[in-house]
């Protein structure tokens, strides 16, 4: 392996995670990343003082230019959208294995959807990957002035969830396990207060309503709020397949860096299931069902 490769791979799991974090596509990510080393392969790399900086730099815009086009096009998207979850060990047949290196939340992935794809790429690189503001007025050619009024904007936009970068992990999984029990084993009532009053449910089903014994569900066409709407709707569905779909099997799996709930029958998956809590209650509720973002989960056994 050359050195000029060598110097690329050191950075690949980085570049990864920011054309993700930018997009919520594992392959479009994939894409840009590829397309950052051939053009890597293309400049003379001993003439360039700080690697690290230029790919970040071609990444960077190539994420800002193919989210311009993405937000275009999302306003046609039928129903609601969600970024694709990454499994932090999900197979990747062309780089070996995907490295979570900083894979948000499925949540913080949602909340981030409010800004432009520059506003989106100055908050991750400032807040996420640590990057001062000279760094960010060279990777975008702007002057720190307008980088720190664009990190502003955006704080504006997020508002005061902003500050919901820090989980506890136990506290999370401990109620995402007692969530499984209440729609496995519970009640209407049992899961009702474990949500919060003004919980929102967002779910994503593709372009193709589920089929289930001649029964179609269709995927949701809008958010749905308030704990009472969220826990009748998760029951009916979770009694229906429980009717249907006998060998419908639920594991904890960990996704974006947090436990989440997967559905699967046999070596086919079905959903995916992601909470944002509060620490005591569930606040935000993101359901994934669309096969072509469930691909990665499927097994091999």
């Amino acid at each position: 392996m050359d050195q000029t490769t060598t110097i690329f791979l050191e950075y690949r799991n980085l570049l990864f995670s920011l054309a993700y974090n930018m997009l919520g596509r594992v392959d479009v990510a994939q894409d840009l990343v590829q397309d950052t080393f051939l053009k890597w392969m293309e400049v003379n790399s001993s003439a360039i003082r700080h690697p690290k900086a230029f790919l970040v730099k071609i990444l960077t815009n190539k994420c800002i230019n193919y989210g311009n086009s993405a937000q275009a096009s999302r306003e046609n998207y039928i129903g609601v959208w969600l970024p694709e979850p990454l499994q932090d060990t999900a197979p990747d047949t062309a780089m070996g294995k995907i490295e979570s290196y900083h894979a948000l939340s499925i949540g913080l992935m949602v909340l981030l959807e409010r800004l432009n794809p520059r506003e989106r790429a100055v908050f991750l690189l400032k807040e996420v990957f640590s990057y001062d503001y000279a760094e960010l007025a060279d990777i975008l050619e702007i002057t720190t002035d307008n980088a720190r009024q664009i990190l502003r904007r955006a704080k504006e936009h997020l508002g005061q969830d902003s500050h919901r970068f820090e989980v506890d992990l136990k506290v999370h999984e401990k109620i995402l396990h007692n969530f499984l029990r209440a729609v496995t084993e519970g009640t209407v009532d049992d899961l009702i207060l474990l949500l919060k009053e003004d919980i929102i449910l967002l779910a994503e089903g593709g372009s193709q309503p589920l089929e289930i014994n001649g029964q179609r569900l269709s995927a949701l066409g809008r958010p749905i709020y308030g704990k009472k709407n969220v826990a009748n709707l998760v029951s009916i569905v979770v009694s229906k397949l429980f009717r249907h779909l006998p060998d419908l099997q639920w594991t904890i799996i960990l996704v974006n860096g947090l436990p989440s709930i997967l559905s699967s029958r046999g070596t086919e998956p079905f959903s995916l299931i992601s909470l944002d809590s509060d620490g005591q209650q569930i606040s935000n509720m993101y359901i994934q069902t669309n096969p072509a973002k469930l691909r990665q989960f499927k097994s091999n056994n």
